[in-house]
């Protein structure tokens, strides 16, 4: 079975709606694309359907961490030229990656009838996988708000550097805010241990909870591994090149939290969400 017939046998066995995980984090270099790699082959791994959208517009580099280097991204969709399904494609793990578009147009400056486009293309994937991994920019913008908000569960990544927690704590802010944000996750990656993960969350739990009102939960930790560096120099998710790594363990028992939960129940999708925000009609 070539990838044009893996692609059909995807997009046509299912109809119910994917769980949508917004993996965004406060500042870059704290491991958000790493995660969202490595998260998504885990869950692959497990038998589930996985699309990885790398949505960081203008720094995409999902597809580097991969080792692969797609014709198709992102920005055809956003150009109109193709769906979205049509731009992925299949890498390490049995992920199915919609790879990101340098310097493309922010969804806000798309014109009504390529919002349609874009959120109904969208909604074909939503229908037919089991995880929807959406990979935003780091830091506060209005992408990644109209992204995370509208996600089933938002992970937000951190470390125990001072500069990375306060802006943990200033995303989980700007995200909360939004009016039916789903769950707030707090992932504490180049951690010593969980002890050291623990500490760092409740520091951002504690004022979430004192300022604004809000709770969120310690998702897991990644302990600061050797082998990530190196898989990452070989352009290779860690999880598939050290599968024993000690990161490696963190990110399945991750995985495995996740499908051992209930779904957030919503009576609206991600996408029919993300359209509204966009000022996008979806039938």
């Amino acid at each position: 079975m070539d990838q044009a017939e893996r692609l059909r046998t995807l997009m046509g066995t299912s109809d119910r709606r994917a769980r949508v995980i917004a993996i965004t984090s406060g500042k870059g270099g704290v491991g958000k694309t790493s995660l969202a790699v490595n998260l998504s082959i885990a869950l692959a791994q497990r038998s589930r359907r996985v699309v990885l959208a790398d949505f960081d517009i203008g720094l995409a580099n999902a597809d580097v961490l991969m080792g692969v280097q797609p014709r198709m991204h992102a920005g055809h969709v956003l150009n109109g030229e193709m769906a979205a399904s049509d731009a992925l494609t299949q890498v390490a793990g049995g992920v199915w990656l919609l790879p990101g578009a340098v310097g493309a147009r922010h969804f806000s400056d798309l014109e009504k009838s390529e919002r349609d486009y874009l959120c109904r293309s969208l909604a074909e994937i939503e229908s037919s996988v089991d995880f929807l991994v959406l990979d935003t920019a780091a830091g506060i913008s209005r992408n990644v708000i109209q992204f995370a908000s509208h996600a089933d569960e938002v992970i937000i990544v951190t470390t125990p550097e001072p500069t990375a927690v306060t802006d943990g704590y200033a995303i989980l802010k700007a995200i909360s805010r939004e009016k039916g944000t789903g769950r707030l996750r707090i992932v504490v990656n180049f951690a010593n241990d969980y002890a050291e993960a623990q500490r760092v969350f409740e520091r951002i739990q504690s004022v979430a909870r004192r300022f604004l009102g809000v709770e969120a939960d310690l998702l897991g930790y990644i302990v600061t591994d050797d082998h990530v560096r190196q898989a990452v120099r070989r352009r290779r998710p860690f999880l598939l090149e050290t599968q024993g790594s000690k990161a490696s363990q963190c990110v399945r028992a991750i995985a495995d939290r996740l499908l051992g939960e209930e779904p957030v129940a919503s009576t609206a999708g991600f996408v029919k969400k993300f359209a509204s925000s966009l000022g996008g009609v979806m039938g």
